[in-house]
Parts: C-alpha cells; structure tokens; sequence
C-alpha cells in the first residue's frame, strides 16, 4: 500500500487504495482467465458525485482565500481528479455494454488511479495550507512575547513620578493606562492562543467568529474591573475602571458591527447609550458630587446596561458559531447522503445521514430573523423528510432499483443541493453586507449590480456606490474652490443615478430601455468620478507626504531645550500640537490612499492597522515629551535611565 504524509490523509485515501487494488486484481484476473467485470455504474456514480462535491468546495475555497499556494496548486488538482473522474465513467459505461471490453478495463485503472493521485494532491494543497495557518500563529507568540516584556518601563516611570511627587504625573498616567491596557490585551491573547488544544477549522476559518470570541474574552478580562469602579463613588473620572468600561463599549460595538439587522442594532443601540450614560457618570464625579442619590443610580444603570450588553455579545457569538457549526454539518453530511441516493442498495445509515442533516437545516432556520427565508427552509426540510420516507419504504421492499425509486432518488439528491444552498445563504444574511475595501473592488461590486440591478446581492452593490460616494466627499473636503465643487458633484450625479436604477429595479422594471439607459449613465459617471478621486488623492499624497519627520524633530528639539530657553512651555505646547495635528494628516490620507488606491486586500488592511497604531501612540508621545521636558536636567530620568538603559525609548 502506498505510504501517506499525515493521519488524516492515510483516514480518507486508504479506502479509496484499497478499492483500487480491488480494481488492479480485477483487471489482472480478467486478463488471465477471461472473467467479466460486473456492472460498475452505480458505485461509480457515487464516486462522481464525491468528486463533482470535492472540486466544488475546492474552487470555493480558491476563490476566497488569499493564499497564493493554494491559488496556485489547487487548479491542477482539480484538472486531473476530473479527468480521471471522466475516464472512470466512460469504463463503467462501456463496461456495462461489454464486460469483456479491454480498453474499458485500462480507462478504469487509469481512472481510478488518477482520483487517488489527483485527491491526494488536493489534501496535501489543503493541508500545506493549514500548516502555514499554524506556523504563522506559533510564530506570533515569541514577538507578543517580545512587546510585553518591553513594555514593563512604563510603569516604573509612572511608580517613580507618583512617588515623588513631581510635575508629569496626569501625562505618566495616561502612559500608564496605555501601557496596562496593551499589556493586558497581549497576554489574554498569549493566554488564548496557549489554551487552544486543538486545531478549530471552523473558528481559525472563519474571521468573525474569532474576532467575536477576541471581543467576549476581552469583555470578560475588564468587565469586574468595570463594575468595581461603578461601584465605588469616589473614584476618579479617567480610572482605569473608566477606561476598561470604555474598552468594554469599544469591543462591543465591533461584535455589533459583525451583525446585521436587529441583533446589530440592539448591540450598537445598547454601546452607544450606556457610552452616553458613562459620559454622564464621569462629569457628575467631577464635580466632586459621585456620592449623589442621583449619580449612585446612573452608575447601577451603568452596571446592569453592562450585564445585558454582554448578554447581547454573548448571543451573537454563540448564533454565529451555531450557525456556522450547523452549516459545516450540512456540508459533511450531503456526501455521505449523495452516496446512499446513488446505490439502491444502501443502508440505513443513508437515511441516518439525511435525517441529521436536515436536523442542522432546522438549526439554521430556527436562527433566521427573516420568517420568509425561514418558511422557505423548513418547507424545503418538510419535503425531503416526506420524500427520503418514500424511498426508504420503496427500498425496504425490495424496489430500491425500479424506475419510481430512480426518479425519487434524483428529486431528493437536487432538494438537498437546493436546501444546502438555502442554508448558506441564510448563514451568509444573518452577516451585514459589505462592500470591498479599496477603490477596484468597490467598482467591481458596483459594476455587478449595475449590469443586472434585479438580482439579490444583499444589497453590496449598493453599499460599494455608497462608501465610493463618500470617499469622493472626503477627497473633496480637502480641496479648494472649483475642485472640490467639481468633484461634489460628480458624488452628487452618481449617487442620483443610482436612486434612480435602484427604483426602477423595486419597480419590477430593471430590464426596461429606461433601466439601461439609467446603467449605462451609471457606469460612466462611475468611471468619471473614479478617475477625478484618483487625481485629487495623488496631490494630497504628494502634498502630505512630502516631510514626515521635521514636526517629530523639531518637538524632540523643544523637549530637550535648556530649562532658561525663552518661551520654552510655549514653545514646546505649540509643537506637540503641530505634531499631533501632522500625525492626525497623515494617518487620514493613508486611509483614503487605501481606500481610492489599487492595492490589494491584504495591503489595504495593513495600511489600516499602521494608520490605528499611530493614532494611538501619538498622544503617548507627546505624554512621553512631557516627562522629559520636565525631568531631562532631574536625577530622576538619570536614575531610571542608569536602572533601565533603554526605558526612555521603549516607553515613550
């Protein structure tokens, strides 16, 4: 037998070896005594469905990963697992025709030995894949590691200046609440990457569900904290239980923005209040009045808001996972039913398998805030329940091959392929539509629904046109007189067109001579306002762009100034503001470069991450140049600086 590269490889190709070296056997015998082969149609009908299923999930899963590998090596594979599908049902035919036939006997080698070299091609492809998903993840720990570790000064900065008592306290406190809350963030992630026991295809696959399980551990690490806070009247507004009820609303809000419909608007309704109410809190402890009958309430509010906003969380995460559980089952169900609809002779474990299948499309409908789409799953459940009895009767006669039982296995075999489509796209609405993150897939989204306005795409070729429109708003922000009137009303022009074509198509007239007309305006609208945002984002870049370092010199150099400089406080407050308004310049125009430009989804994301890194550590700068505006001629610095050579730089 042939060896394999993993367990799970050996798992699913052993069988498909050991039925080949049946065929081998076969093959030999009838060489060597003349036996005919018998009729081989039906399991060969089996193993094309496999097959057809395999290649289907295997372009899926080309179409949407980003791994270049997989894009790579995945098409050959499929190639030659369908080839060798084609010859393995042209043997089975000609076999049934002539037992005796040779050519049939060697396509029937050929072919099977093919679907074993061509899966195992794939699996390894898949499992290459998932290696690297790993790797890259182990690797991560010893850089958050790293970051923790370098972390640490920040906090002696802040013990030392609180201790004696000197100026800098309030900016070594915001360093310190930083600090605490990136060191805190790093090591529960640390902490939830170690306690993974085992690899989690579904959650590491799927991006929102561990974005969702991130948010809830982070909630439940700050929300004691929170309420200890609540809780006690006396502390001070901007605590660190202020801040971690701050964190609290923050991860909410990206769960909510994770949901659609109803669940996304209790979630981000709920942040945003209880957001509202602790402003609210803060400014009454303030005024030295947190003691108050008035304000001992609004914090109890706070409080309960948190519980029913975790609740909230909780749900969804739990909906999203259960939905994308079930819809996982469905998939690995639906081979082992195809195979048993395909031979009449099967067992009862078949029926087994389309029972629990429909089970999970049940789950799934259970789940579906629109009645309509639910209706149409549990009808669908009801007539495959209802046919799969007929069948299994049928068989359970003895006329598991009579043309009604044939007939009933086809119906049922299209009603699952349709019912697992509902199910998906059921799965894929319970998520908000989104639009593309950069400028080229935004048109291209924009361009599909432009072309054919009356099919159902969720609404994304909507909200491209719409996140296009208000890029263009942004860029015209930034220009001057007749520019940016120009490029205004060219948003103005395609966001009217597109109100247009959009009520045609609700009008049932999105085929109409009036539609097309409508689109083709669109469509040339949309090519002119792109061309316009591209030109208007290059000047902004080569302006903003030209000197990134001169405002963060000129505050080292006023941070650094003799204690007897004149103006020195005034100077040094005028350059941190200058700085922070540069940095503020910068990271906005690279998200609109992101956003209007032509990199890819990878490097639109990292450009997005750079750009959120820097809006936090802007101010920490600044706080850091304050410290050291006030202690680089004090023994203080000289000290901390003797204990730790590198802290000044690692903090600040």
């Amino acid at each position: 037998m042939p060896v394999f590269h993993t367990k799970t490889i050996e798992s699913i190709l052993e069988p498909v070896a050991q039925q080949i070296s049946h065929l081998v056997i076969m093959h030999e015998e009838g060489e060597v005594d003349g036996k005919a082969i018998p009729d081989l149609t039906t399991p060969v009908a089996a193993v094309q469905a496999a097959v057809s299923n395999l290649v289907r999930v295997g372009r899926e899963t080309v179409q949407t990963t980003e791994d270049q590998i997989m894009k790579r090596d995945m098409p050959p594979a499929f190639s030659k697992v369908e080839t060798a599908c084609t010859k393995l049902v042209q043997a089975a035919s000609m076999l049934k025709a002539d037992p005796y036939s040779v050519p049939a006997r060697d396509y029937l080698i050929d072919g099977s030995r093919g679907i074993l070299s061509g899966t195992s091609d794939l699996l390894l492809t898949f499992d290459e894949a998932e290696y690297l998903t790993v790797a890259e993840v182990v690797e991560s720990m010893e850089d958050l590691i790293t970051y923790t570790k370098n972390l640490g000064p920040g906090i002696k900065i802040f013990v030392t200046t609180k201790t004696s008592g000197g100026q800098g306290v309030e900016e070594s406190l915001k360093n310190r609440n930083f600090t605490f809350e990136k060191m805190s963030a790093e090591i529960n992630e640390i902490i939830r990457v170690l306690q993974l026991t085992s690899w989690d295809e579904d959650a590491w696959a799927n991006k929102d569900t561990e974005a969702m399980k991130r948010a809830l551990g982070l909630i439940d690490s700050k929300i004691a904290q929170a309420k200890n806070w609540l809780r006690d009247p006396n502390a001070q507004p901007g605590d660190a239980g202020e801040q971690a009820i701050r964190q609290i609303l923050d991860e909410a809000g990206k769960v909510g923005e994770l949901c659609a419909g109803k669940e996304r608007r209790d979630i981000l309704g709920t942040a945003k209040t209880l957001g509202q109410m602790t402003d609210q809190v803060s400014d009454i402890r303030a005024r030295g009045q947190g003691a108050s009958p008035a304000a001992m309430q609004k914090a109890q509010q706070v409080s309960q808001g948190l519980d029913v906003l975790t609740g909230k969380v909780e749900n969804a995460a739990r909906k999203l996972e259960a939905m994308t559980n079930s819809k996982q089952a469905i998939a690995k169900r639906i081979d082992a039913a195809q195979s048993w609809l395909a031979d009449p002779n099967g067992g009862p474990e078949g029926e087994e398998n389309i029972r629990a299948l429909l089970t999970e499309a049940k789950r799934i409908a259970d789940m579906c805030e629109d009645p309509k789409e639910r209706e149409d799953i549990l009808r669908s459940i009801g007539e495959i329940a209802a046919m799969t009895a007929k069948l299994s009767d049928l068989r359970r006669q003895g006329k598991g091959d009579t043309p009604e039982a044939r007939a009933l296995s086809k119906q049922i075999a299209t009603a699952l392929q349709n019912l697992q489509s509902k199910t998906n796209k059921a799965v894929a609405n319970s998520r908000p539509a989104k639009a593309a993150v950069h400028l080229e897939g935004k048109i291209e989204q924009a361009q599909r629904w432009i072309e054919n306005p009356t099919i159902d795409d969720s609404g994304v070729g909507q909200a491209a046109i719409r996140g296009l429109v208000a890029e263009g708003r942004r860029l015209a922000n930034a220009l001057q007189g007749p520019y940016r009137q120009e490029l205004l009303g060219k948003c103005e022009l395609v966001e009217q067109l597109m109100a247009q074509l959009a009520d045609l198509a609700a009008r049932g007239e999105g085929d109409s001579p009036q539609a097309r007309a409508v689109a083709q305006q669109l469509q040339e609208a949309l090519k002119d306002l792109k061309g316009k945002m591209q030109e208007a984002m290059t000047q902004e870049v080569s302006d903003i762009f030209s000197d990134t370092t001169t405002p963060i010199k000129l505050l080292a150099v006023a941070a650094t100034a003799p204690l007897d400089a004149p103006n020195r406080d005034e100077v040094f407050d005028e350059r941190a503001a200058n700085f922070q308004n540069h940095a503020n310049k910068l990271g906005t125009t690279a998200e609109k470069a992101a956003a209007v430009g032509t990199a890819n989804k990878s490097t639109v994301e990292g450009i997005q991450a750079a750009v959120k890194s820097t809006r936090d550590l802007t101010p920490q700068v600044c706080d850091g140049l304050v410290f050291i505006s006030v202690y680089v001629f004090s023994p203080l610095l000289s000290a901390l600086h003797s204990a730790s050579p590198a802290a000044e730089l690692k903090c600040f």
